[in-house]
């Protein structure tokens, strides 16, 4: 059975808020772990501190995940199926690029591969681009 308008939109608007409100809580630890690399002295970091920033960004990252499944598990109204095929799908590619940022901080050894870690960022902020678009015409369609 497939799941009514108002249910789907629902469950769209929330889980958008809680992609949102996750982003918004691991971008203090973005931005600083940026500011390190761009100075080139990731390893003056304390190895806490570099730990502390690779946990916060597995947790978003498994937040996203939470969302993905939820995603999945989820009935799109059936005019909504080519859009909610391509949502879930972006937001998976996005899910994969977060676990490829998390994996090149490596706390023990006080080091960030920065190559590994800029084509994640570059990454991510495509696919964003592409959620941001499909969530836009999802909300179009529900508005129409």
């Amino acid at each position: 059975m497939r799941a009514n308008i108002q249910t789907y939109a629902g469950t769209i608007s929330k889980l958008t808020e809680i992609f949102e409100q996750t982003g918004d809580q691991v971008d203090p630890y973005f931005q600083e772990l940026k500011k390190w690399m761009q100075l080139g002295q990731v390893a003056d970091l304390d190895q806490a501190k570099l730990a502390e920033i690779k946990n916060q960004f597995q947790l978003a990252t498994d937040n996203y995940r939470s969302i993905e499944k939820e995603l999945t598990e989820m009935q799109a109204p059936i005019k909504f199926i080519g859009k909610h095929q391509n949502l879930k799908h972006d937001y998976l590619r996005y899910i994969e690029e977060c676990q490829k940022m998390v994996d090149t901080i490596n706390p023990e050894a006080k080091k960030v591969n920065a190559e590994d870690f800029n084509a994640s960022e570059k990454a991510q902020a495509e696919i964003m681009g592409q959620i941001t678009k499909t969530l836009t015409r999802i909300m179009n369609m529900l508005l129409a």
